[in-house]
């Protein structure tokens, strides 16, 4: 699996059924393992099939949100291995490549636009960019995931208008990686500059 960035926050993930279940630890080679039962708060009245309608799409959709943020990580690592390299054939060469330098430059440009295109990006002093289809994602867990209750009608419209956008976003980083990486690491090792570490496309 991938290795999740740490975080402030606890994880958060889909709410499980009422019922038996097995928990299990790994803290290197210990392994530690309990049996424990999850009940229903009492006050609760939704019935067991609105339950697991709920947990289906919170699944789906935390899902969607691991695959949004595996991408992002990816993009992160390109860009600073861009900068890395910026930085590199500037110490090596008083007056690098024009057109490489120009290059590195456009590289990052768009490595930012597909950023944009994934996640809203903070702007400084708490404000933030026009909300994307990861932070879109996001909100629509926690407002299904908040409540013990069947997703409502809104909830459902707006799952089917997000989810396209997510796969075609997912499609783009997709072609990226096995596009247009490729084509850059050829580029910068004919400038003699380090290529690119790249990764398998992202599953979604």
């Amino acid at each position: 699996p991938e290795e999740e960035t740490p975080s402030a926050a606890p994880p958060r993930g889909p709410q499980v059924l009422p019922g038996n279940y097995v928990v299990r630890l790994t803290l290197g080679e210990k392994k530690f393992e309990e049996r424990v039962e999850v009940r229903l708060d009492p006050t609760v009245n939704t019935p067991l099939a609105d339950l697991q309608t709920q947990l289906e799409l919170t699944t789906k959709l935390r899902d969607m949100q691991s695959s949004a943020n595996t991408a992002l990580r990816f993009l992160d690592s390109i860009k600073d291995q861009l900068k890395h390299t910026q930085t590199t054939m500037k110490n090596l060469n008083k007056e690098p490549d024009k057109e490489m330098t120009k290059a590195l430059e456009d590289y990052i440009k768009k490595i930012e636009e597909l950023q944009d295109r994934v996640a809203r990006r903070s702007e400084g002093l708490g404000l933030g960019g026009k909300s994307q289809v990861s932070d879109r994602i996001g909100d629509l867990f926690f407002s299904i995931d908040s409540t013990n209750a069947a997703p409502t009608q809104y909830q459902r419209n707006y799952f089917a208008e997000v989810e396209p956008q997510f796969r075609e976003r997912m499609a783009e980083i997709n072609k990226f990686i096995s596009e247009t990486v490729p084509e850059w690491n050829e580029k910068l090792r004919g400038w003699n500059a380090p290529t690119l570490t790249t990764r398998k496309p992202v599953e979604f």
